[in-house]
């Protein structure tokens, strides 16, 4: 995977205390096209302090222009942004 740390639209689902779970997000390509994506599956989540920055880092799958696709998405918390970080 590359990192891309490409900032994103994201719609999440919050449940009581937990993590924000996303459930779709939308990315601009660099030719200006936007991609709506829903977030099929997510296989972990972890959660990563690097340099005092507390973050969620989701590793998710989904259908990206008919093929299947692995990914990571990133919730920085201190900010309150997500970022596709990896595709």
């Amino acid at each position: 995977m590359k990192i891309l740390a490409k900032p994103i639209d994201t719609i999440v689902v919050f449940k009581e205390a937990k993590r924000p779970m996303p459930y779709r997000f939308r990315v601009t390509e660099g030719d200006g096209r936007v991609m709506d994506i829903i977030v099929d599956r997510i296989f972990s989540i972890d959660e990563r302090k690097v340099a005092g920055i507390r973050s969620y880092i989701y590793r998710c799958q989904s259908i990206v222009n008919g093929v299947e696709k692995d990914y990571e998405l990133k919730y920085i918390l201190d900010d309150a942004k997500w970022q596709l970080y990896k595709m």
